[in-house]
């Protein structure tokens, strides 16, 4: 008897050490906020609707939307049943097959770069919003001490004219933007370089917005390339610290804080939407633009890169193959409801990035309608939509502060959501490899700080004049293929390696066999097993084809650039393959072991984290069970009773 008893003791002891003190949502609803909050960020606003309107309008939500059923919603189920099945994060997470573990390095690496230029969005948005904070605002007209030649702040159809200026036997194009007639009110032949006051003024062949003067010239002190590095901006800098600083009191207290600030900053960002989208209905030219937002041109549908793009922008979008949804998934109690989950969770951010798409195009609608000019020459992808386009817009609507206020409230709070995230991915991944951290709150929070200061330093480049160009470099660059390849990676592991019987059956302990033994549960298994896979490869396959050196309008990065970018690219991946190259040649010259071992399901190191947990994983998989774990199982049940 006392010997059952010892037995007891020694499993209870080794029980508390394999259950770690590891947090858990205290919350009904904190883990699908967290994940509807990392998923809905910056690119749904300023991504999703460029491309539906650079896509053929309407037209481009039908291969969206099947691509959100084939392989957005089956990944974002699998990532999320990996990392709620080990209770793990990434990078300790990918333990199914040997020879696949490298994918939670590859998804560690990829978020790094994410994380370095993302804040410094946050950052933008930060300094934006403090400048907005005036009866007036400061890009509202064009100012001489920082506006360009070619800035036009009245677009009034008697003092603004829009020309192509091609008429080269008639005309002067200068690169101020100006069109003029070749004779000089002097009588002489014009020149660019002749006194502005002598020329006739015909148009504007390419004027700019004081927004685009501001943006470049004030808040960026934007250099001439990549390679003219400049000085740092120190108020850049300083809207960066904060921003750090924000999100690292955001994540210092664990889940147990970032699970409540979840409720505001997931929430709030559509509260913000609906009001701006309220406004932006009822203005003049909003139904043109959202016209020209929706109206489908079926053409398009023949076009493969429509095709790609919606893959493409369903997969970032979902930030699948970044690791944040088994990061955040690993905090779930093991029998959440993750099936569903996924679901909900894909459908809103779809839904969301539609919404968000009809209340841009109201405001483009209305300034082609201030400023005279079509709507595919206002539309701007990217930072030029969040901090020139749509500033320039409210600038002609009182009371222009508040609306700008608000928009630049919403960009912080959509980009500190995913910010949370993306740091947790590192926090948890770190943690989880060095569980004696997570002990001593003092270790978990010296840890964090740590984390955050290396991010920190490792983004101030972006700080340079310079620093927009680096930005645009590292979101072109950091993912591109590799992530693709990883997504493949991640299906191919589960489904041709790992089997799909077998992740049938740890899906069922954690959702139920209500579910897993449905006939409709097979359609998972067409989707892991040769949707997915095949899919994603090809699109790896295409993106590497079709890749082209990186351009931002005009200007076209150096070849030294496209090297590195390349190189970056393949760091992703590296972690992957580094990882297998690594097992192949221990196995070979260290331990001499069959190479076989690594391509078979590594039952020993993929199980849940409790142990009442992995007993029921033995038992389901008809693992041998052993006697001391039999012992702790009664104890368990005494213990219940």
């Amino acid at each position: 008897m006392s010997s059952e008893n010892n037995h007891s003791k020694i499993d209870k002891n080794e029980t508390d050490s394999l259950d770690e003190k590891r947090e858990t949502w205290s919350g009904k609803f904190d883990f699908f906020l967290s994940a509807l909050g990392y998923a809905v960020g910056l690119g749904n606003v300023w991504r999703f609707p460029y491309l539906c309107y650079r896509n053929g309008g309407g037209v481009f939500f039908i291969p969206y939307f099947i691509f959100m059923l084939l392989v957005g919603i089956p990944l974002v189920f699998l990532e999320l049943g990996v990392g709620q099945f080990t209770s793990n994060g990434p990078l300790t997470s990918w333990k199914m097959v040997p020879i696949f573990r490298g994918i939670g390095l590859s998804m560690n690496i990829v978020n790094f770069y994410l994380v370095l230029y993302y804040n410094m969005i946050i950052a933008y948005s930060l300094y934006y919003l403090v400048v907005s904070l005036t009866s007036k605002l400061p890009w509202q007209e064009c100012n001489p001490s920082w506006s360009s030649s070619n800035c036009v702040d009245d677009y009034d159809p008697q003092n603004f004219r829009l020309v192509t200026c091609e008429d080269y036997n008639n005309t002067l194009k200068c690169d101020n933007g100006g069109c003029f007639n070749i004779t000089a009110l002097t009588g002489s032949i014009a020149n660019c370089s002749t006194n502005q006051s002598n020329l006739d003024l015909i148009g504007w062949w390419n004027p700019s917005f004081p927004s685009q003067d501001y943006w470049n010239n004030v808040i960026l002190m934007k250099s001439s390339g990549i390679d003219d590095s400049g000085t740092i901006v120190w108020q850049l800098l300083v809207a960066l610290i904060v921003a750090w600083i924000i999100s690292w009191a955001l994540v210092v207290k664990g889940i147990g804080i970032s699970g409540k600030v979840v409720y505001f900053t997931a929430l709030f960002p559509y509260v913000v939407l609906l009001i701006l989208g309220i406004r932006g209905w009822i203005l003049p030219g909003a139904a043109k633009g959202i016209e020209f937002y929706i109206k489908p041109d079926f053409s398009k549908l023949s076009d493969i890169k429509v095709w790609t793009d919606a893959a493409s922008q369903i997969f970032f979008s979902l930030s699948i193959a970044y690791g944040g949804l088994t990061s955040l998934a690993s905090y779930n109690k093991f029998q959440t409801n993750i099936m569903r989950d996924a679901i909900t969770l894909t459908l809103s951010n779809c839904l969301s990035s539609i919404f968000a798409g009809f209340v841009i195009f109201s405001y483009m609608g209305y300034l082609s309608y201030v400023t005279g000019q079509p709507i595919d020459q206002v539309v701007q992808p990217g930072q030029g939509l969040a901090f020139i386009v749509y500033p320039y817009a409210v600038t002609t609507i009182p009371p222009a502060p508040l609306w700008a206020i608000l928009f630049f409230i919403m960009m912080i709070l959509l980009g500190i959501d995913s910010m949370m995230t993306s740091v947790e991915i590192t926090i948890t991944s770190v943690l989880d490899f060095f569980p004696k951290l997570r002990k001593k709150s003092m270790y978990k929070v010296i840890t964090i700080t740590v984390i955050c200061i290396i991010q920190f330093t490792a983004s101030i480049n972006f700080t340079l004049q310079s620093g927009t160009y680096w930005i645009e470099f590292v979101d072109y660059y950091s993912g591109n293929w590799a992530v693709f390849f990883v997504g493949a990676l991640e299906a191919i592991s589960i489904s041709w390696f790992y089997g799909l019987n077998n992740f049938k059956k740890d899906l069922s302990l954690m959702i139920g066999e209500k579910y897993t033994n449905s006939k409709l549960f097979y359609g998972w298994f067409v989707c892991w097993f040769f949707i997915c896979p095949v899919y994603l490869l090809v699109l790896t396959v295409l993106s590497l084809v079709n890749s082209k050196p990186l351009r931002t309008g005009s200007y076209v990065y150096p070849r030294w650039a496209q090297i590195l970018g390349q190189l970056m690219t393949l760091s992703t991946f590296s972690g992957t393959l580094l990882w297998a190259i690594w097992l192949i040649i221990r196995n070979l010259f260290i331990t001499k072991r069959p190479l076989i071992e690594l391509i078979k399901p590594d039952f020993g190191n993929w199980k849940p984290l409790r142990k009442s947990d992995q007993l029921r994983m033995n038992r389901i998989h008809g693992l041998a069970v052993k006697q001391k774990d039999e012992i702790y199982e009664q104890t368990i049940e005494i213990e219940k009773f």
